[in-house]
């Protein structure tokens, strides 16, 4: 890098914030890590291709932070469903484990998006909307 003029200096204070963000985020209370993608409709700054990021409820906006360097945060204002969340098929998220989950959203404009996310973070990811298939619904907040 030195010969393309970037100081290494520079190279590690990129690294050194791209980690603190990747902490910080992690760390916020009720997050989850996952993939999230529009199935119908349009949703602003989201494809219908998953993409990973971290994800939390803040009521029922889900804040999602996108990856790779999480400094773009999304928000999404979604409403109940009446759906239960399932299991992802073989092969249809990438890189949440073999156990994933896929939790739909109704989302403002009559869209609707997939959030999925591994089985660990089934509590956060569910949050306020669905209770996992195995357990007692929650009340709406």
């Amino acid at each position: 890098m030195a010969v393309l003029g970037v100081d290494l200096i520079v190279i590690v204070l990129l690294l050194a914030a791209v980690v603190s963000r990747t902490i910080w985020v992690r760390h916020q209370p009720g997050a989850f890590k996952g993939a999230i993608r529009v199935v119908e409709g349009e949703v602003d700054g989201f494809k219908a291709k998953w993409k990973r990021g971290y994800g939390r409820w803040v009521g029922n906006v889900l804040v999602w932070t996108k990856e790779p360097f999480l400094f773009r945060n999304e928000l999404v204002v979604a409403e109940p469903l009446t759906t239960e969340a399932r299991t992802a098929e073989p092969g249809e998220v990438k890189r949440l484990g073999k156990d994933a989950f896929v939790v739909p959203l109704a989302v403002e404009g009559d869209g609707r998006m997939e959030v999925a996310a591994p089985k660990d973070d089934a509590e956060r990811a569910l949050d306020t909307f669905v209770a996992p298939a195995d357990s007692t619904t929650k009340a709406s907040g």
